[in-house]
């Protein structure tokens, strides 16, 4: 199983190939992440808002998705 965390470190981030090699390797990883890549799109086609403003929402809900 490939675990979402990398408990190999403190808190150290994946790297972007660490984080493809989990997504295509976990169901679970690569639907969310494909849902998230689908939410996004429908929401700039819906506001016509710049890829930056998506950006920034994404940054902004990062640690409010349990509330």
């Amino acid at each position: 199983m490939y675990p979402l965390v990398n408990h190999t470190t403190s808190r150290m981030p994946f790297s972007d190939e660490e984080y493809f090699e989990v997504i295509q390797k976990n169901k679970y990883v690569k639907e969310a992440y494909e849902s998230i890549k689908v939410i996004c799109s429908d929401l700039q086609k819906g506001t016509n808002c710049p890829d930056e403003d998506v950006d920034d929402f994404l940054k902004f809900i990062c640690g409010k998705w349990k509330s």
